[in-house]
């Protein structure tokens, strides 16, 4: 199989399989989880052609969907996107097989395994896609997968909120990398990515609204100030989604967009910007983390602070030492994460004030669990504490202000993870009395994790796994030539080091002095309050609408219509282009004076019956207008139209009800006038404007490539199946849903008919 085919594969194979889960899910239960760990081998097996993107020839591969408007399934793996796409399918793979043990056997495994398949063909979709469109597509439909996970427990009102909390934020960035990938589009020049005009993009005057926009939705989906708020309640979610989430995927899609446009934000003004944004939330995350007393929201805050760093040396052009910690905080957080969920499962309780000392009950979950915990601190000789070097040593190229933000933050870091570490050791103490060590098939997925964050950080150098990741990354990213040391030297970066160790013992000593600093320091608002606020306001926007709308009348309803429509035509009569009348055909104007004696006559008719007539005169007079034209096939449909509605009004006719004259104020008449002329007006302006095109007439473009690109001699046929296709499958989804709706309707009616009747049936 070539590199091309197992890219398509990569990505396409989680999807496929979220199809079969619900099934194969019937059959093995929670086990599926250890098959469909599989869907991540063609991701890992792209490492067969490892060489050629090291050497800087990226793999690509491309599926075109409609070629007309650049919308093609096209991937393409540079070094960093194939590093983060098999750190995806690793911690995929590992989480699968976790799953599998920590899902009880009353749990819906077909619909978790599904969410999460569709979680992971996204992310790694996003990963590898060059196509901007698919892009965004990818970007979606994490954020909709993850709303599925996050509330897969639905009756949980925490589940409901965080999964509420997660899309409406997410969506919100969204939106907005929506408008930034038409901009890209439109001033790029292309739809790939790889292939946009930088140049072009740099000296358009859109280009700070873009750069913006895309930070935007960058930092809603890596939890950046002031989106955060929706990854703490995110971990309503079950554990093995919390792990996957917070490790190696959705939190770090935003992380993937600041890197991969890195060429963007490399200008002075907005690398600050994402810089002291980054450090921030990094110093901002630790200072909640140090409250938390429930361990996985400790690791949730942890998670915060940890995209701050990130974000702030992606943002301010350190990718190496970024890449390198990226790859640390995905095995760590994922560890960690994992043993949350075994002491859950074993203690029943993540209360970190009650648990101590559960390495003696839970001995093999703590020599896994405490080398994560300490490289999370950033202690030697684990992963940690190189990219933690790295970090430093960056922060003090930038200066006074980020060093000092880092280092508090990272004081913060240590302090918090020395509390995370505090329920293994210390004198036993836990609510229930039968916890135990979990099985193996709970602890294996630990294991390889356990063992890479020691080896990152015994042996960073020469071949092994670290420097083999970050130099796959370096031809896409720029950093060629540099190289991870366990021993720095004797330097300010090892300086710091040894200060935030100290120092953040010293703050895990006085944490409860510092924790009652925090609660008088603490505002009676914050971003919770002010998203729960907003939301409140919207819902009573939305009920004061609704009242007024839905209890006025029917004419007030198209009074406010017609009367917007008016306004529109005024407010572009200033822009219009009027051209010079040209003459109008004898024939034309017989026909449009039939139309308004019968629209008149329809308005001024007094009984039902001459209105109809007038009414008929009407449609028949668009019928000749679409024979004036020379358009027999829409005279033809208008013809029929017109007929069937004459003879259904006829059909029905003694059923109507008696015909009554409205009567009105002057006052109300006046302005129903008014507006009538104006919507009169603005149908006039926008006959005028199209007829002085803003670009070249799209007819001679259909009837050019009609037979060559629609396979048809029919004009009309081939703009409605081929030209207009998008719109036609729309009317024919619309009709669709209308015809599921009316049968379920008749259905539910034959159901409570039937129940009826044997209800009646019993009491007789």
């Amino acid at each position: 199989m070539t590199g091309s085919q197992l890219l398509l594969l990569a990505v396409a194979l989680p999807l496929l399989a979220s199809l079969v889960a619900p099934v194969a899910a019937r059959v093995m239960g929670a086990k599926v989880g250890w098959l469909l760990a599989s869907v991540f081998v063609p991701t890992l097996m792209l490492f067969t052609d490892v060489e050629s993107v090291r050497s800087g020839t990226a793999l690509e591969a491309r599926v075109d969907w409609v070629s007309g408007i650049g919308l093609a399934f096209a991937f393409r793996a540079d070094g960093f996107s194939l590093l983060f796409a098999s750190i995806i399918a690793a911690v995929g793979l590992l989480i699968f097989v976790y799953a599998a043990s920590y899902l009880g056997p009353g749990e819906r495994h077909g619909r978790f395994f599904s969410y999460l398949l569709i979680f992971a063909g996204a992310m790694l979709g996003l990963v590898l896609a060059d196509n901007l469109i698919a892009l965004f597509a990818f970007w979606e439909l994490t954020s909709i997968s993850s709303f599925l996970l996050i509330g897969f427990w639905g009756a949980r009102k925490a589940s409901q909120d965080g999964a509420l909390k997660a899309l409406v934020i997410t969506v919100l960035g969204g939106l907005a990398l929506l408008v930034a990938v038409v901009l890209l589009i439109l001033i790029g020049g292309d739809t790939r990515l790889s292939a946009l005009d930088l140049a072009a993009i740099k000296a358009s005057p859109l280009f700070v609204p873009l750069v913006v926009l895309l930070l935007i939705a960058a930092f809603t989906k890596s939890a950046q100030i002031p989106f955060y708020l929706w990854l703490p309640t995110a971990m309503e979610a079950p554990t093995p989604v919390s792990a996957y989430l917070h490790s190696a995927t959705m939190v770090k899609a935003g992380i993937v967009l600041i890197a991969k446009m890195g060429f963007l934000f490399e200008v002075a003004p907005f690398s600050q910007v994402v810089l002291y944004v980054g450090l921030a939330t990094m110093f901002w995350g630790a200072y909640l983390a140090l409250r938390q007393n429930d361990l996985k929201a400790l690791l949730a805050y942890s998670t915060i602070s940890q995209l701050g760093l990130l974000t702030a040396l992606y943002g301010a052009g350190h990718p190496f030492a970024a890449t390198a910690h990226l790859i640390n905080h995905a095995v760590f957080k994922a560890a960690l994460f994992m043993a949350v969920g075994i002491i859950d499962h074993s203690a029943g309780s993540r209360d970190i004030g009650a648990l101590s000392g559960l390495w003696r009950k839970l001995p093999f979950t703590t020599v896994l669990a405490v080398p994560a915990a300490l490289s999370m601190a950033g202690l030697p000789p684990f992963g940690g504490f190189i990219s933690k070097e790295l970090f430093f040593e960056e922060m003090l190229h930038e200066g006074t202000l980020p060093t000092l933000i880092a280092v508090s933050g990272s004081i913060m870091t240590f302090a918090y993870s020395l509390r995370f570490l505090r329920v293994f050791f210390g004198r036993f103490r836990c609510e229930n009395p039968g916890v135990h060590e979990a099985s193996l098939p709970f602890l294996a997925p630990l294991i390889p994790l356990s063992v890479a964050v020691i080896l990152f950080g015994l042996f960073p150098w020469d071949a092994t796994i670290a420097t083999w990741f970050t130099d796959l990354a370096a031809g896409s990213l720029g950093y060629e030539g540099e190289s991870l040391y366990l021993w720095h030297g004797l330097g300010l970066g090892l300086a710091l080091s040894v200060l935030t160790w100290f120092s953040g013992t010293a703050l895990h000593l006085i944490r409860d002095h510092f924790v009652a600093m925090q609660t008088r320091l603490t505002p009676g608002w914050n971003a919770n309050t002010v998203y729960y606020q907003l939301l409140a306001g919207l819902e009573h926007l939305a009920l004061w609408l609704t009242n007024f709308t839905q209890g006025a009348t029917f004419a007030t309803h198209l009074r406010l219509i017609w009367g917007a429509l008016a306004l529109a035509g005024l407010g572009v009569a200033s822009h219009a282009i009027f051209p010079r009348p040209g003459p109008v055909p004898l024939s034309m104007a017989i026909v449009g004076l039939l139309i308004v004696a019968s629209v008149t006559g329809v308005l001024l008719a007094r009984t039902r019956f001459s209105a109809l007539i007038f009414m008929g005169l009407a449609g028949f007079g668009s019928t000749l207008v679409f024979v004036l034209l020379r358009a027999p096939d829409l005279a033809l449909t208008q013809l029929l139209i017109e007929v069937v509605t004459v003879i259904l009004f006829l059909s029905v006719f003694r059923f109507l009800p008696v015909l009554k004259r409205y009567s009105r104020p002057a006052p109300v008449a006046l302005i129903d006038g008014i507006i009538s002329l104006g919507v009169a007006f603005t149908v006039f302006v926008a006959l005028v404007m199209v007829q002085v095109p803003l670009a070249p007439r799209i007819k001679d473009y259909f009837l050019a490539f009609s037979k060559e690109l629609g396979g048809g001699y029919n004009v009309v046929n081939v703009i409605l199946v081929d030209f207009r296709g998008y719109d036609t499958m729309g009317e024919i989804t619309v009709l669709a849903i209308v015809a599921v709706t009316v049968l379920a309707l008749i259905r539910l009616r034959f159901k409570r008919s039937q129940a009826g009747h044997e209800e009646n049936r019993g009491e007789r």
